[in-house]
């Protein structure tokens, strides 16, 4: 039962830290993502949504893609200096928006630069609130 509850923990301190990341997306990228107006409760639905559906995919999603593309990404990760590893989470980050409808992203820039923008914000969040551990 310990091991829920550090999922439980995990994933909603990534649900927090996806949430701070999505608001700051709004923030740095308006010409680049469609989403409702600030402040409105659509606003808020919509963020509170792909924060969560950030935490789900980058949690149990990406990792299992990462997996079964190893043979690959690993060759790739090596031609590419990392670039593979990236492309990954931009393509996540697209598919939390496709899910979340109220979020569309109009180009590939802003969906590199809102990728970036959430691995930052995500690193801080591991920093701070820490990663999976085994330990209870």
């Amino acid at each position: 039962m310990d091991w829920f509850n550090r999922e439980i923990r995990f994933l909603i301190a990534r649900l927090v830290t996806n949430f701070f990341a999505v608001l700051a997306v709004t923030l740095l990228l308006e010409e680049g993502i469609v989403f409702p107006e600030r402040g409105t409760d659509d606003f808020w639905v919509a963020s509170l949504s792909l924060a969560a559906v950030l935490a789900i995919l980058n949690s149990y999603v990406r990792p299992v893609v990462e997996f079964v593309l190893k043979p690959i990404g690993c060759l790739l990760h090596l031609l590419t200096f990392g670039l593979s590893h990236f492309l990954i989470s931009a393509v996540v980050f697209w598919i939390a928006t496709l899910v979340v409808e109220d979020f569309v992203i109009t180009g590939v820039g802003p969906a590199l630069v809102g990728t970036v923008i959430v691995a930052i914000i995500g690193a801080f969040g591991s920093f701070v609130f820490g990663g999976r551990s085994n330990r209870s």
